[in-house]
């Protein structure tokens, strides 16, 4: 397949432009910049500099498409954030898509595929969550604008029959997110800790597993058109058994525990409410449906793995 995709040059974007190239697709991806533009020139995808958010300009680049891939974003790297912070990331996730969804409506493409996060389940505490789980009309903070994306796909489909999958990703960690480095370095600093008893489940995915995800969803459109997938690996783990992991494998003393009063006085209230929210998340469908499987099963193998490249690529 050809296939356009926003976000081709962030951290899934890299990851999924050499997948599709290494398994025979053709690749337009859309760069902002010289340098990404040079990327995917010398990785064999065929670049297109210009801005989301102009519409005819992105329906100009999907034409002759078969595929479009929504997996652009734009997440804050600080530990302590604002709304304001966010605002990017929320015009993506709703101007963006509109204009993704018409570039692939306007094209007559095959597929619309756009990237969610499972986090707008919300906090089920130990329960376990599939794709029948609800979704909360209403979301705190950031996570609004992912169930606006999700409305908008869905509109699309019912409306103008728009061919579309939403993948809800778990939580990602790679070597090479910012997010991941930070983590690493404050465990590793002891600077982390276990807030309260940090009894929240987390459902992660290593992005090469999220990335594979996008390649097996290409590949077996037809399977899943109309659905909304859970994309994560097969054990969710609690926030404290993770910090102790990490900490583990990096060798250093495992992080104490602290209140919620003392974990305010270093982290935004977003950011502990995302910490705290406990998501055991199913991924029967997606493997039944896309013939997905993770890599990395779980976060041992993952983190394990990802700790020795970050090490690597910063000479500890």
């Amino acid at each position: 397949m050809r296939a356009f995709i926003s976000g081709a040059t962030g951290v899934l974007g890299r990851r999924v432009v050499k997948l599709l190239m290494a398994n025979g697709h053709e690749v337009v991806g859309l760069s902002r910049s010289r340098a990404n533009t040079d990327w995917l020139n010398q990785h064999g995808a065929q670049a297109r500099q210009g801005d989301l958010f102009n519409r005819e300009e992105i329906c100009d680049f999907a034409s002759g498409c078969n595929a479009v891939l929504h997996l652009a974003t734009s997440i804050p790297t600080k530990s302590r954030t604002t709304l304001a912070d966010w605002a990017t990331n929320d015009r993506i996730r709703r101007q963006g898509t509109r204009i993704m969804v018409q570039a692939a409506l306007q094209n007559n493409c095959d597929l619309f595929l756009t990237q969610s996060v499972s986090l707008i389940y919300g906090d089920h505490g130990d329960g376990w969550i599939d794709e029948n789980t609800s979704i909360p009309a209403q979301q705190p903070g950031v996570l609004q604008s992912a169930v606006d994306l999700e409305r908008i796909v869905q509109e699309a489909v019912s409306e103008q029959g728009l061919p579309a999958i939403v993948l809800r990703f778990g939580r990602f960690y790679c070597y090479d997110s910012a997010q991941t480095q930070g983590m690493f370095e404050m465990i590793r600093q002891g600077r982390f800790p276990v807030i309260e008893n940090g009894a929240a489940y987390w459902s992660l995915i290593h992005v090469d597993d999220a990335a594979n995800a996008v390649l097996k969803t290409l590949e077996n459109f037809k399977n899943g058109l109309g659905h909304i997938f859970n994309v994560s690996d097969d054990e969710p783990v609690s926030l404290r058994d993770q910090i102790n992991y990490i900490a583990e494998i990096l060798g250093v003393r495992k992080p104490s525990h602290v209140p919620i009063s003392v974990a305010r006085q270093r982290l935004d209230p977003g950011t502990i409410e995302m910490l705290l929210t406990s998501i055991r998340c199913k991924n029967q469908l997606v493997k039944e449906k896309l013939n997905w499987a993770p890599q990395y099963p779980t976060y041992r193998e993952g983190y394990r793995a990802e700790i020795e490249k970050w090490r690597q690529s910063w000479k500890f």
